[in-house]
């Protein structure tokens, strides 16, 4: 059995929807299913997600919101016309009804990959699941995975349809995954089901060696092992979330990453590893940007500080302690707690700082950690700490942010592109 997941643009419209169809019948053993809510159209367009957000935000302020309800009703209705399927306006009453009684944000914006699934459930002729009924969460909305686990092993034993993104607690309560839960239900579902693979379809024909729009001439990578993915991931490149990964890599079903655009086209498989093969050294280069660099001091305090760190919740992109330090990476988007303000006695800061890292199994680490600080050294980049963990696996080095693209090239050149 493989699950297979669809993302919105891969279900924008109704000829993306017989796309999708093609390709499902193409592979019989594709049996479990899992929409998205149609994606855009164009640069103009919305999306769906976002117009449920905004009707219920309007019908919680007791403001019209019909005129946005009619959109969304607007883009099912004639891909159900597309499809040759009746149009759904039952469904799409139920939804209109559940935003003007005060539904949740959480119930609304679930209505997408809900419409989504029925509509092609239908058109497959595949029974459509409410994932409210597989996918649990607890009250405080965290998602129960073992209690999930569970209730897809006894749920999926042929084809289906399962939406993506959204769940119930035990009331009835509907709770969403964060943006790309997708991604998620998909993994649990193959890996409750122990799926030959779980696939997931993509508007890419897979992973690749660096991104495209700074290094034009980057690889297709065919294979990577689940540790690159996580890595890659973790430090800058735009793959899977760890969350979309976890159930499939615990349950050691093999990832393929495919192109909607391009179904002949075998894509990136990820695996626990892959014997026989000889690796490459390298299998990409990555990294982040605005990044702010912190090294607070404390006489006997940088155990204190660490704690206090993780005790604030901080998830932060890099965190080394040594007994009078702790050396703090943190993204954009995140500040010093004030925790920490009243613990350090001395602090540095580097502002609009980037990383970027080079990945791969076959890393030596000291000719490699040498190649590597080399490049950025012959491409005139400053590093501002350089970190390789003990199994190698990676190598990553704090940079001034003005010198990004740069730096990715030279590390490029270093170890791929030669």
């Amino acid at each position: 059995m493989r699950v297979c997941k669809f993302g919105g643009a891969a279900l924008r419209d109704g000829e993306a929807f017989q796309s999708v169809r093609s390709i499902v019948q193409a592979e019989p053993s594709r049996q479990v299913i899992v929409p998205s809510a149609p994606g855009k159209r164009d640069s103009r367009d919305e999306k769906i997600t976002d117009l449920l957000y905004a009707c219920q935000s309007a019908a919680s302020d007791g403001r019209a919101f019909s005129h946005l309800f009619d959109r969304i009703a607007s883009r099912y209705r004639e891909i159900a016309a597309a499809l040759g399927l009746p149009a759904p306006d039952e469904d799409l009453r139920q939804v209109y009804a559940g935003l003007r009684e005060g539904a949740s944000p959480a119930w609304a914006a679930s209505r997408g990959e809900w419409l989504s699934g029925r509509l092609l459930g239908a058109y497959l002729g595949f029974p459509t699941l409410d994932a409210a009924q597989v996918i649990r969460f607890d009250g405080q909305g965290r998602l129960d995975t073992a209690e999930t686990l569970a209730l897809l092993r006894k749920t999926l034993r042929g084809p289906c349809v399962l939406p993506g993104f959204y769940g119930a607690d035990g009331t009835g309560t509907v709770y969403t995954l964060a943006r790309g839960g997708s991604d998620v239900t998909a993994a649990l579902a193959a890996a409750a089901c122990n799926a030959d693979v779980y696939e997931n379809w993509k508007d890419v024909r897979g992973v690749f060696s660096a991104d495209p729009d700074l290094v034009p001439d980057a690889l297709y990578i065919p294979r990577m092992t689940y540790r690159e993915q996580r890595a890659l991931s973790l430090l800058g490149g735009q793959v899977l979330s760890e969350d979309a990964v976890a159930p499939v890599r615990q349950a050691g079903v093999p990832l393929n990453i495919r192109s909607f655009l391009s179904p002949g086209h075998p894509g990136t498989w990820i695996g626990p590893a892959f014997s026989g093969e000889k690796r490459s050294e390298a299998i990409a280069v990555t990294g982040q940007t605005k990044l702010t660099l912190y090294r607070l001091e404390r006489q006997d305090g940088g155990e204190d500080l660490a704690q206090a760190t993780l005790k604030a919740g901080l998830a932060p992109y890099r965190m080394a302690a040594d007994a009078d330090a702790l050396c703090l990476t943190l993204k954009k988007d995140e500040a010093l707690p004030q925790a920490l303000h009243r613990l350090y006695e001395r602090a540095w800061q580097q502002e609009h700082a980037a990383a970027v890292s080079v990945i791969g199994e076959g890393l030596s680490r000291m000719d490699g950690a040498a190649r590597f600080a080399a490049a950025l050294s012959a491409a005139g980049i400053g590093v501002l700490s350089l970190h390789m963990p003990p199994e190698g696996l990676y190598i990553t080095a704090l940079i001034p942010g003005d010198r990004f693209a740069p730096a990715i090239n030279a590390v490029y050149d270093a170890f791929i592109r030669r």
